[in-house]
């Protein structure tokens, strides 16, 4: 049968971890284990190294054919090893920072003593892998919109560059599609710039539901937005594009005695792997699509159109 063990392991201040109950056998861990740990573990701030370097070098001390580690609140789930049925899974927490749950598994089930092994070898990875979480949760804000969370124009100019080399290298299309937001001025004006923020706050959690999960989407600036499709022809990037016209303008958000009802305009462009150009492609995608967003606005808004498909690369007009 089965089992899975669940402790929730106090490791505060410079403690180590404590066991889940005073019966729990005590550690047996050789020092020079927890100093080489300790030494090594702190030598990155890249958490998958980390946990990797954590997983190695306690085979030494106790026996895990597999480690799991998730952190819902920086969607991180990392996996090392073999899943087994077996299992014990811990807690983290430095001081009153909660850290996410690590799980050990195994073919055959865990001793009170190398569980209580596994807590005290956790006494050293817990302060590495909070400053390694910290560290990767400042190197994402600095990609992001702070008011939207979306990817800022930094991040856009990124995210197209190697999106384009893997059209290049994989032969696959790319889409692109321009958003703006119909009649944002008038928002500002009539409710204020703290109610135009919610609605750009609304508009973007609707984009981030209407994508697929390997889309990108970035606020360009303003009430403007851009979301990448890869691997999406134009038929796809059409679906989606409507997809998302049509969530946008299903919102209603409540403005003092009024409701706002939103509604975007978008123009969609492809890029295929004949059509690049290598040094202005990029620049050349977000210009076709701003010309067919503009097209879109003015034949009525609240619709999409797609820029026409260039045969051959060229310099952006």
């Amino acid at each position: 049968m089965a089992t899975h063990v669940s402790h929730i392991s106090a490791l505060q201040d410079e403690k180590l971890v404590t066991p889940y109950s005073e019966v729990a056998a005590k550690p047996q861990v050789k020092t020079d284990i927890l100093v080489r740990l300790a030494t090594f573990l702190q030598t990155t701030l890249d958490y998958q190294k980390i946990l990797t370097i954590f997983k190695r070098e306690i085979a030494g001390a106790v026996l895990i054919d597999g480690m799991t580690y998730q952190h819902s609140d920086h969607n991180i789930q990392f996996s090392l090893g073999k899943i087994h049925a077996h299992s014990c899974s811990y807690q983290l927490k430095a001081k009153n920072e909660g850290l996410g749950e690590i799980t050990f598994t195994r073919a055959t089930r865990f001793r009170e003593h190398e569980m209580a092994n596994l807590e005290a070898l956790m006494g050293t990875l817990v302060y590495p892998l909070r400053n390694a979480i910290r560290y990767r949760a400042a190197i994402d804000q600095a990609f992001k919109d702070p008011l939207t969370g979306a990817g800022n124009r930094i991040a856009l100019e990124d995210s197209l560059k190697r999106e384009l080399e893997l059209v290049k290298r994989h032969d696959l299309d790319l889409s692109l599609l321009m958003l703006d937001l119909d009649h944002f001025k008038p928002i500002n004006d009539e409710f204020g710039h703290l109610v135009g923020d919610e609605v750009l706050k609304v508009v973007a959690s609707k984009i981030k539901e209407c994508i697929r999960q390997t889309d990108m989407y970035f606020r360009y600036g303003g009430e403007e937005f851009v979301v990448l499709l890869n691997n999406a022809n134009i038929a796809n990037a059409r679906l989606i594009a409507e997809r998302i016209r049509m969530g946008i303008s299903s919102l209603v958000i409540q403005a003092q005695d009024s409701v706002i009802q939103p509604t975007v305009s978008i123009g969609l462009a492809v890029c295929k792997k004949e059509t690049i150009a290598s040094s202005t492609q990029d620049k050349d995608l977000i210009h076709r699509a701003d010309k067919a967003l503009y097209e879109a606005k003015a034949s009525g808004r609240n619709k999409v159109c797609c820029a026409p498909y260039k045969s051959s690369p060229a310099e952006p007009t």
